[in-house]
């Protein structure tokens, strides 16, 4: 094989193996996964690793908005990055007690359950596009959310 084929042969070997290892963007073809276990479905919607995206619903406690903002680190684990909320109330039951509506925080969490909400359903937002939880289910319904292929 003449040099050059060599070299390309080599290039397109080791090009996997660079691309898994190199840093930024993780590759596409992820998704959130979110099962309904008690309906017997569940939903794959596309998200790529780094991708953020938020769940938004009214406490159920305090009865005052909360938005948590999440992403999937290229580990394929769903990091908590921030909590948002007006209320005092709500931040303190998160553990945030500092000025200010928005927080980051760390937190990796290997699912997410939520109940669909009795009163105004939890809304989920990727990218530009937001869903009522009620796309999953019905209101009481056992929602897990995990990263997936």
């Amino acid at each position: 094989m003449a040099p050059l084929g060599r070299l390309l042969a080599a290039a397109l070997l080791l090009a996997p193996a660079a691309r898994a290892a190199a840093p930024g963007p993780a590759r596409p073809g992820a998704a959130l996964v979110v099962e309904n276990a008690e309906r017997h479905r569940t939903f794959r919607l596309p998200l790529r690793r780094g991708q953020a995206f938020s769940v938004t619903s009214q406490h159920s406690i305090y009865d005052q908005p909360v938005t948590e903002d999440f992403v999937v680190d290229r580990r394929g684990r769903i990091v908590l990055e921030a909590v948002s909320s007006p209320s005092a109330a709500v931040r303190e039951y998160f553990g945030l007690t500092s000025a200010g509506e928005r927080h980051a925080v760390v937190r990796v969490l290997p699912e997410i359950v939520f109940r669909v909400a009795e009163g105004t359903a939890q809304r989920l937002r990727i990218g530009g596009v937001e869903r009522s939880f009620l796309a999953f289910g019905r209101h009481g319904d056992r929602l897990v959310m995990r990263a997936g292929p």
